[in-house]
């Protein structure tokens, strides 16, 4: 006997849910029939910084120049003394003396008051942390730290014709940020062994670090465990080591990567003229010996000391411009031309460290354009400095050889593997 279809529905309030029962005989192809299907209305909350967004009236913008915190929370409905008083909490308690431009923010208050006044504010501080204002009782100020996650990176690099490193790194992290930093770590790293201003097609890096994000958005390093680089036909390791509280890198050897001068007293910037004993001169429009070497690079940009030493000169002259000079010892003197002004504390008889930042980059004196014009001396002799060869810095300790060689045989070969992309 033919069964008939039979039709059921059943309604559950809004939604409705229909089945049809069909006899085996009754089955068609319904490939190319029409079906309506219901939808079925499906609630997503809204959640932001730990609040249910649709439970409140929410107003969100970004820091213009010049606002405070008055200019923040005034027009909101919280009064100056309350202000004030969220002004001091935040400053002791979440490390937030005043408010950064662009940085993005937001007020809530109850659907119910009219008035909208805030009862919340939330101020994103950072990528990885926003600090919270409670205005609905007592003001309290809060800070929260979003959760950082660690993964460890391997990326590789060749540097290509009118490039350089923190383009190439760009290409492997896809990030400008977190590819300056990365520029800035391994400049820092080969400091004393490789000239960035003389980097040349095909040369290329293999690097092992770790890489921070949040919520799956990556935002700085951390650790950088190792890393190859190849430049002007030589390779050069370098291993992180720990001994005695403290980290450095050694090459391969377990010799250590420091040396007694940088290469270079920028970090990065262009060599536009070299040490050259027959050079003609841009402004004076004659030929002479240039003994130094000129990085060019945008005004402003810190200037480093070499060496340990001690400042012999910080003033102005006609044609050096604002120039600082230091001895380094008996032997070695250097000396850095045409600042746009000396660093804070900068003067005859201070003594400088490695690294420490002692002008700015400017074009006083005989200059075309800002740049830094630096030389050097050995035993009272200007030379290319490019050219001198200085012993490393103390090596491994003896009692910790083993552990660093387990240690770089560990990560070694990860290095060998990775294929320079």
């Amino acid at each position: 006997m033919r069964v008939w279809s039979l039709l059921l529905e059943i309604k559950i309030h809004w939604v409705c849910i229909t089945i049809i029962v069909f006899s085996c005989n009754d089955i068609k192809d319904t490939s190319t029939s029409e079906h309506k299907t219901d939808t079925v209305n499906v609630y997503v909350p809204r959640i932001a910084y730990g609040f249910l967004l649709d439970t409140f009236t929410v107003f969100e913008d970004t820091i213009k120049p010049g606002m405070t915190l008055s200019h923040l929370l005034a027009p909101h409905g919280i009064s100056q003394q309350d202000i004030n008083k969220a002004a001091m909490l935040a400053a002791d308690s979440a490390f937030l003396k005043f408010v950064t431009d662009g940085k993005p923010y937001m007020i809530l208050s109850s659907i119910r008051d009219t008035s909208k006044k805030a009862q919340y504010c939330i101020y994103d501080k950072s990528k990885t942390e926003y600090v919270i204002f409670d205005f609905t009782q007592d003001v309290k100020v809060s800070r929260v730290q979003r959760p950082v996650t660690t993964n460890i990176k391997k990326i590789s690099g060749i540097i290509v014709k009118n490039s350089n490193l923190v383009n190439t790194l760009k290409k492997s992290v896809n990030d400008e940020n977190l590819a300056g930093e990365l520029a800035e770590a391994i400049a820092s790293i080969y400091a004393w062994t490789i000239d960035f201003f003389k980097l040349y097609p095909d040369d290329y890096f293999k690097i092992i670090y770790e890489e921070k994000s949040v919520e799956g958005t990556p935002f700085g390093i951390g650790k950088i465990y190792a890393v190859f680089f190849y430049n002007i036909n030589q390779g050069y390791y370098a291993f992180r080591f720990e001994q005695d509280g403290e980290y450095a890198y050694y090459d391969e050897q377990a010799k250590g990567m420091r040396r007694a001068f940088l290469k270079a007293p920028l970090k990065f910037s262009r060599i536009s003229s070299g040490y050259n004993l027959k050079r003609f001169h841009p402004v004076d429009k004659v030929w002479r010996a240039h003994l130094g070497t000129d990085y060019a690079a945008p005004a402003g940009t810190p200037i480093m000391a070499v060496g340990d030493g001690v400042i012999e000169a910080a003033t102005f002259s006609q044609y050096n411009g604002n120039y600082v000079k230091i001895k380094h010892s008996n032997t070695y003197q250097t000396a850095y031309l045409h600042m746009s002004k000396f660093a804070s504390g900068i003067r005859a008889g201070v003594k400088v460290k490695q690294g420490e930042v002692i002008g700015y980059v400017g074009s006083t004196g005989l200059a075309t354009g800002p740049h830094v014009c630096f030389r050097f001396w050995k035993n009272g002799r200007q030379i290319d400095h490019l050219k001198e060869k200085f012993l490393s810095s103390d090596p491994v300790k003896n009692q910790n050889l083993n552990d660093f060689f387990k240690l770089r045989d560990s990560i070694k070969p990860m290095l060998d593997s990775l294929q320079p992309l």
